[in-house]
């Protein structure tokens, strides 16, 4: 009789699903109360049929039309449609036929029938339904010559059921949004889970790297010439590498951490030298688009990192545009690059900001990193 309460649809021309217990349980509750207030209309009606036969015939066939449409919603509530069409269509043949022995004053009973259409089918269905079933009384009463009364009877179906079928509709919205709610919340905590992955190894990868370095040179510090003052100053970088490691994964987790490209110049420069590695970089930032620094940071942390640890580079160089940079060494690479995780963080964090990596080997030997984002009206 009522829409079936604590179910969740997917969309309204399908139907509910299995309602829950509890909707269950308040559905039945909603209907049989329905059916309560009004036994004194069924009494006087079925009171009305002069034949004693007819009358137990009549009130039969109203016993079993009411549990009909009392267990229809919270028993085929979940059913296919081929169920719950033929569930409808029993209930309307059941109220059709107590109309047409009650007379057309009596159309208000295929209300019930109606009521339970307005929650089982789709809304076009309920309204194929509903003005056939409103119309026909009408009829009936105007070839008997007698239609006054049968206009209240017309407005009571017919807003009836449309009051069930949008409160359905309503509910059903209900539902698709606290299903949309939780797949955002489901695809946002993924998407936190990816930002400190990526971010973890971005600062990991990095961070290890040099520390790795600083800890080498002080080994062979101590075992080339064992001058301690010079060990313990590279083990003063370590233990501030270190602890600068801890603070950025501290604000990682807790979405605080922010990546300055002059910053990240600034370590790819104390990397490369504990390496080695010549360090060709731009002494200022000032040419690019203060928006794209931080990501432009990012590119300079790993394609560096990524030198230091695989190239065997003599040289790195960086190169900054207003909308781009690059970053090359001439160590060797080979001829398919393949993208680890870093590589393929770095090129989501590209894609979130409008741009491209491009990851290839160079002319002459060594590797090309190059970050572009497009300006307005620049093709990629």
């Amino acid at each position: 009789m009522f829409p079936t309460l604590g179910r969740v649809r997917t969309s309204t021309e399908t139907g509910p699903t299995p309602p829950t217990p509890r909707g269950r349980a308040l559905s039945l509750s909603l209907a049989l109360t329905f059916c309560l207030f009004t036994l004194p209309q069924w009494v006087d009606a079925v009171g009305a049929v002069q034949d004693g036969d007819t009358r137990a015939v009549v009130a039969g066939t109203a016993v079993l039309y009411a549990l009909v449409c009392v267990a229809a919603v919270p028993l085929a509530g979940g059913a296919r449609y081929p169920v719950r069409a033929a569930v409808c269509l029993v209930a309307l043949a059941l109220g059709g036929a107590l109309v047409v022995r009650l007379g057309p004053d009596a159309s208000w009973v295929a209300l019930f029938a109606l009521a339970v259409s307005a929650v089982l089918l789709p809304v076009r269905s309920v309204a194929l339904l509903t003005v056939p079933a409103a119309a026909a009384p009408l009829l009936w009463a105007l070839v008997r010559g007698d239609a006054g009364g049968q206009f209240s009877n017309l407005v009571l179906l017919v807003s009836s059921t449309a009051a069930v079928a949008l409160l359905r509709v309503a509910l059903d919205a209900n539902a698709e949004l606290r299903a949309a709610r939780g797949e955002i919340a489901v695809l946002a905590t993924a998407r936190e889970r990816e930002r400190v992955a990526r971010d973890l190894h971005d600062i990991l990868g990095h961070s290890l790297t040099a520390i790795t370095l600083k800890a080498g040179v002080a080994r062979r510090v101590l075992e080339t010439s064992g001058d301690t003052g010079r060990a313990a100053g590279e083990i003063a970088d370590l233990e501030a590498l270190a602890r600068a490691a801890l603070a950025d994964v501290r604000a990682t987790v807790s979405g605080y951490r922010t990546v300055t490209l002059a910053g990240e110049l600034a370590a790819g420069a104390s990397a490369l030298a504990a390496a080695g590695i010549a360090a060709d970089l731009p002494g200022a930032v000032d040419d690019v688009d203060p928006a794209l620094r931080g990501v432009f940071g990012y590119v300079v942390r790993e394609a560096v990192t990524n030198a230091v640890r695989h190239s065997a580079a003599g040289t790195v160089r960086v190169r900054l545009g207003p909308r781009s940079v690059e970053v090359e060494d001439d160590g060797r690479a080979e001829t398919g690059v393949r993208p680890g995780n870093g590589l393929r963080g770095l090129a989501e964090r590209m894609r979130e900001a409008g741009g491209t990596l491009e990851v290839r080997p160079r002319g002459g030997g060594g590797l090309l990193v190059r970050a572009h984002v497009p300006g307005t009206g620049e093709k990629r």
